[in-house]
């Protein structure tokens, strides 16, 4: 067998997400160039402290010492070689593949010069899809970017979707959970737990962000339902009435605004003044059969998030721990709608919809015929 060539791959963000990606690149990298004839050879990692960059490649010890070095919990600037974050731009590359696997509101001026300077980008942040409109679009529209993991981690949501639009069917709606962490939070509730217990254990077991807000607010559930109703106004020809901007999504978080400013030890010590009023509304639900699921509901007549009243045996009422739950209501499935099912939450699934992506865009440098000998 010729030797495989390979592709630069940039990583951003080398956080739980970032560290998973780079063992599962490191892991299954015969089965990659068994598909592609290629396979990505990471050329630089980056994070808010540094850079470590080699254009041949970054020797495997080097990976190695990046993974023990954010297992301690320090910056890849405190290792020995590091570089400046301005010297990222050096290692952009025609054919290089730029994953950006951060949470930072800052990265878009980089993934586009990236794209300008003939790189692909996959995304996991979901941020440079949910900025401005202007700008969003020509991400979501450009053939040399992957965003799967943005909606349900490695569940194949991005792709189904724009497979539905590509092959001319009409999306009336899309309904479901996208978030493992508010599931948790819903069937916990169910079973009776108080809210204030419900949100320390999800915040001890990982599931939320070290301020639960971040997860409670509803927030990251309006972006990625912004990014859904995004791709159908970007991959549609009629998709009017569909939102371009977060204002457009209404979106019921679970606290109320006396608890917005507070710190995070505050809103923790009063979570409990939270309890009986949650308490209530599980039981009304329960006493009829029914639940409460915190979901998603995207339409031309316009997108919101927040606690709906389900039945408990149904698809969305079923739903346990981490599960993501997606249906597409649309012209061809009218009666019953296309769903999709399973984790959504956690970095190595997360890892793993990035790393499909990576797959997709290595076959398209296949293509092209570029990537490092």
């Amino acid at each position: 067998m010729a030797k495989a060539a390979g592709v630069p791959l940039i990583l951003l963000g080398l956080g739980n997400v970032g560290q998973a990606l780079l063992r599962q690149i490191l892991g299954p990298a015969d089965s990659l160039m068994r598909q592609a004839g290629l396979r990505p050879v990471p050329t630089a990692l980056a994070d808010s402290s540094g850079v470590l960059f080699d254009p041949d490649g970054l020797p495997e010890e080097r990976l190695d010492a990046a993974l023990r070095a954010k297992a301690d919990e320090r910056g890849l600037g405190a290792l020995p070689g590091s570089r400046p974050l301005d010297s990222l731009l050096s290692a952009l590359l025609p054919g290089a593949i730029v994953v950006d696997a951060t949470a930072s509101t800052r990265t878009e001026p980089f993934l586009r010069a990236a794209l300008e300077a003939g790189c692909s980008v996959a995304l996991a942040n979901k941020h440079p899809l949910s900025g401005p409109w202007e700008q969003a679009r020509g991400f979501l529209q450009h053939a040399r970017l992957r965003y799967e993991a943005t909606v349900g981690a490695g569940l194949p949501v991005i792709a189904t979707l724009r497979t539905l639009l590509a092959t001319g069917d009409r999306i009336a709606a899309i309904e479901g959970c996208f978030s493992g962490t508010l599931g948790y939070l819903c069937a916990a509730l169910e079973r009776d737990q108080f809210y204030a217990t419900a949100v320390a254990q999800a915040r001890a077991l990982g599931y939320t962000e070290p301020d639960p807000r971040e997860d409670l607010s509803g927030r990251d559930v309006a972006r990625k339902a912004l990014i859904l109703s995004r791709t159908v106004r970007a991959c549609s020809s009629d998709a009017s009435g569909w939102a371009i901007d977060l204002a457009s999504v209404a979106v019921e978080p679970l606290y109320p605004d006396t608890l917005a400013d507070v710190s995070v030890e505050a809103f923790m010590a009063s979570a409990s003044e939270l309890d009986a009023s949650y308490a209530a509304r599980f039981a009304a639900a329960g006493a009829g059969g029914q639940t409460l699921r915190y979901v998603a509901r995207i339409g031309p007549e316009g997108s919101s998030v927040g606690l709906v009243t389900v039945l408990r045996d149904s698809s969305l009422g079923a739903l346990r721990g981490p599960a993501n739950y997606v249906a597409f209501h649309t012209e061809r499935y009218h009666d019953v709608p296309l769903a999709i099912s399973g984790p959504g939450a956690g970095p190595e699934v997360t890892a793993a919809g990035v790393l499909g992506d990576i797959v997709d865009l290595v076959k398209l440098t296949t293509g092209a015929g570029r990537g490092l000998s």
